[in-house]
């Protein structure tokens, strides 16, 4: 039986190797728009150019992004668990290229929202990894509930910055991150009247809250009814 560790390593390999595939199958099909050899317009030129750019920019965006937590684990010298790290990449690789690629977000109207809700429990539970190595290094005994605060408004923020993030490139690239641009029959939280930007931004705030909320419960819970065990774990991720 496969371990963790084996998984791990085999799941990240396939999904370098794709995201390597389609970086250059997508350059092949540009350049190949350029020259090909049917009467098109220029119009038609840059719209299929521009598309596989797209992809291309999202998927070296996603390979740079999962190899992050071997960063983090030589950088910090600590060694993040397996489940962590394959929720961390799958999310990443779904999130950024896979929604792109097969345009998930507009054929799905419950992506977005459980993309959301897991970012706010794997962001907790990285919380959760970065108040531990806080008490770690400063001998500080911390109160689990305070842990478990730390674990939410860690994962709040986080979600919070990434809305601004989308707002700002709304702003300045006219992209649509934040779906301004649906019709008022769009399945979303909230009124018509309220526009599709605002109920947008609302609902994926709101189902980061939930997840971070399930996370905080969690470590709640871990922490204070089951400190010990939870401190021996913590423990083994640091060499």
């Amino acid at each position: 039986m496969l371990n963790s560790k084996t998984v791990r390593n085999r799941l990240f390999i396939f999904i370098r190797l794709s995201l390597i595939a389609s970086i250059a199958v997508n350059i092949v099909l540009a350049v190949a728009a350029i020259y090909r050899d049917k009467v098109i317009t220029k119009v038609e030129i840059a719209t299929e150019v521009t598309k596989r750019v797209e992809l291309v920019a999202w998927a070296v965006l996603t390979l740079v992004l999962s190899f992050g937590s071997d960063y983090v684990e030589r950088k910090e010298k600590i060694d993040i668990p397996d489940v962590l790290e394959i929720c961390i990449v799958v999310f990443i690789y779904a999130g950024l290229y896979l929604s792109e690629r097969f345009n998930l977000y507009n054929r799905y109207f419950w992506w977005d929202d459980l993309l959301h809700t897991l970012s706010g429990v794997i962001m907790g539970f990285i919380g959760f990894i970065v108040i531990y190595t806080i008490n770690r290094r400063y001998s500080i005994n911390l109160n689990p509930l305070l842990v478990a605060l730390f674990s939410f408004n860690f994962a709040i923020t986080l979600g919070v910055m990434w809305e601004i993030l989308e707002f700002t490139s709304d702003v300045f690239f006219r992209t649509a991150s934040q779906k301004w641009d649906l019709p008022d029959t769009a399945i979303l939280l909230g009124k018509s009247y309220q526009g599709s930007g605002l109920r947008d931004t609302m609902s994926d705030l709101i189902v980061d809250s939930i997840g971070a909320l399930i996370t905080s419960f969690i470590t709640y819970f871990l922490y204070k009814n089951k400190r010990i065990k939870t401190l021996n774990r913590m423990e083994k991720m640091f060499i």
